[in-house]
């Protein structure tokens, strides 16, 4: 893939004198990613050996085609270290993509229509600025078959799902409200798109979908997808090779859903030929994918590398502090939410006095820090931040226990 780092960090610059430092209004959603990283450790003390890698997750992007060979929902599906369940994550097909200034804006939806499954791959990987280990796409048929094992499931959409059928009318395929689904139902679903139809008044039901087949993580029938657990070994990526190994695997835990937030472009530099194109959030994305799938990141500077710590359940803050780390030009390569109890002064652990010296900067844009000198020692880490409650006062948000809010998990 093709990293574009100097336009990414223009993009990242851009999003902060947008955001004026004020935090911004997420979605609502999960924070994403939290206890399933490093779960067994935390606080001041990585593990009991001094020495920890960022853990292996393995993940799918996966494309769901309409009746008309394009793509009408597309998602990244990511395996959690342990092999079970992981996060859905769902991206605008119509979301623009990762393009230099000289080359026509294309949505990620046209990619597959003009270069098939590599070139989805390619936009998707470059606007992630993830690695993905598998690509699949596949017919509402297909996938129906895929997640048989999900069962009918309970869906509240706030508008009904239509699609169109071979004569070219509108038919209905789900009714608006609260209904049950069966797996060829949400597959068709996801499946369905109009033309002419904006995206945007179809992503809460593309949300609601994802959120169906979620809630049958841990409902199906247990067992391990043979060979990819254990508690002593890393996760065996050599097996996720088909989308029916990756369903199976999140449907062993709980499965988490995450939709970007999407601004649709209406002037003429940006959308020039007036298509339903929109913008994602660049703080979002790597909020997002630092936290669910940190092995897929690809590193696109020399800069430090940046582990944090959250002791707070808020992608607000999650995302407030990957922004400003990206725009003072840190590499954020992995985000937790941790369990404990957050301290008031924000601690910078290091191991490098190179890597302090380049933090010196930090607290322009992170509030008061204090740097610790530390034996621990992170693969790939050059500095871990925990964060504490002066971050949250420097944002302007007042204590942390006021800004700490419960995770919003689908319920199952």
């Amino acid at each position: 893939m093709t990293a574009i780092p100097a336009r990414r960090r223009r993009r990242m610059i851009a999003a902060m004198v947008t955001s004026g430092l004020s935090v911004i209004a997420l979605p609502s959603g999960l924070f994403v990613g939290a206890n399933s990283l490093l779960h067994a450790s935390g606080g001041n003390s990585i593990d009991s050996r001094g020495s920890v890698d960022i853990p292996t997750t393995t993940v799918e992007m996966l494309a769901v085609i309409n009746s008309r060979n394009e793509v009408a929902s597309l998602a990244l599906l990511a395996v959690t270290p342990e092999g079970k369940g992981g996060t859905i994550v769902s991206i605008p097909v119509g979301a623009m993509a990762d393009v230099a200034k000289t080359e026509q804006p294309h949505r990620l939806a046209d990619s597959y229509a003009t270069g098939g499954l590599p070139a989805l791959k390619t936009d998707v990987e470059n606007l992630m600025n993830i690695t993905v280990d598998f690509a699949d796409d596949m017919t509402a048929t297909e996938f129906a078959t895929v997640i048989s094992a999900v069962g009918t499931q309970p869906v509240v959409l706030q508008q009904p799902v239509t699609d169109v059928a071979a004569d070219g009318t509108s038919i209905v395929l789900l009714k608006g409200g609260s209904l049950t689904a069966t797996p060829e139902l949400l597959a068709a679903g996801l499946a369905a798109s109009q033309t002419g139809i904006p995206e945007s008044e179809r992503l809460p039901q593309v949300k609601a979908l994802w959120s169906s087949i979620a809630r049958a993580g841990v409902a199906a029938p247990a067992g391990d997808i043979a060979g990819t657990t254990s508690s002593l070994s890393p996760l065996n990526t050599n097996l996720f090779t088909s989308t029916d190994v990756f369903i199976k695997a999140l449907l062993l835990g709980e499965i988490d859903v995450w939709q970007f937030s999407a601004t649709r472009f209406t002037d003429a530099v940006r959308n020039p030929n007036n298509v339903d194109l929109y913008g994602l959030d660049s703080g979002e994305i790597l909020m997002v994918m630092a936290s669910v799938a940190p092995s897929a990141l690809t590193v696109t500077t020399n800069n430090i590398a940046v582990m944090v710590d959250i002791p707070f359940a808020s992608a607000v803050v999650a995302k407030e502090v990957v922004t400003r780390l990206a725009y003072l030009g840190a590499n954020v390569v992995l985000i937790r939410q941790t369990s404990d109890v957050a301290t008031e002064l924000t601690t910078v652990f290091y191991n490098d006095s190179l890597a302090k010296t380049e933090a010196g900067d930090y607290s322009t844009l992170l509030g008061p820090l204090e740097f610790t000198e530390s034996k621990d020692v992170i693969s790939g880490v050059n500095l871990r931040i925990v964060l504490g409650n002066d971050f949250v006062a420097f944002l302007g948000q007042g204590s942390g226990a006021s800004t700490s809010t419960t995770s919003t998990t689908e319920p199952k």
